[in-house]
This record gives structure tokens, sequence and C-alpha cells, in this order.
């Protein structure tokens, strides 16, 4: 009998801790401010640990801003918008899916915006172990 609750704490403990991993974490970028002119936007990226499976969110005034995600770091230093790898509608609200590990570059590309410091970069970790294999959780 021992053994059998035994057995049945681990299962529940293992469970228990894999299940934190699952979790997608939702940013909403810029927080209160939003994805607008006035906030330092690296800062804001920096100390946060990106998993993928997390979300960034863009909130912003209809029309007013945009989201790019940029190739590479030089094109994010030198606001080189002309071939973004994505480029989302001025709808007020975009949301990026981190699909994947690696380096991710972000800006607006609505005339000023990303030399007025409407960009930043994060890194992307890539999901525990236990779940590479997990295509089908979101």
């Amino acid at each position: 009998m021992a053994n059998k609750n035994l057995c049945i704490f681990i299962l529940i403990a293992t469970i228990v801790t894999q299940a934190t991993w699952v979790r997608a974490v939702e940013y909403t970028v810029g927080e209160c401010k939003g994805w607008n002119e006035g906030v330092d936007f690296q800062a804001w990226a920096d100390g946060k640990q990106y998993v993928q499976g997390d979300r960034l969110v863009f909130n912003y005034e209809y029309g007013k801003h945009n989201v790019v995600l940029l190739p590479d770091q030089a094109s994010l230093d030198n606001c080189n918008l002309e071939k973004p790898l994505i480029s989302l509608a001025h709808c007020g609200r975009n949301v990026v899916n981190l699909r994947t590990p690696g380096r991710v570059f972000v800006s607006s590309a609505v005339g000023e915006d990303c030399k007025k410091g409407l960009k930043f970069w994060v890194d992307v970790k890539p999901c525990p172990a236990v779940l590479q294999g997990a295509h089908y959780i979101t």
C-alpha cells in the first residue's frame, strides 16, 4: 500500500512539474503604455525569459503604428525596414507567437517610428526537452 501511495505521489508531482513547462506567457509590449512612443522597449524586454509558445501582444491606436519582424540585428539597429520577414496590419492590436528559438527583432515601420525607439529584440529559448515533440501544444 505504501508503494502504491508513493507511486501516486510521484505521478502527481511529475504532472505538476511538467504543467509549469507547458504554460505559455502572454507579454503585453510596453505594458499599460502599449506600443507607443516614449517607452524604452529594449529595457522593457530585457530581464524577461521568453520561451517557445509565448506571445507578444502589441496594443496601439488604430492606424498609428504597425509591427514588423526583421531578419537581423543590423536591420534593427539601422532601422532598415525594406525587407521585413513579416509585416502585420495597422489594426491596433497585433499578436506575435514566438514559435521558434532564437533572436526575434521587432519594430514599427510607420514613418520614423523605428528611429524614435519603437523597436526591440528578444531571445526565445527552446521548450524543455520533454515538450520538443509536442507540436500540438500551443
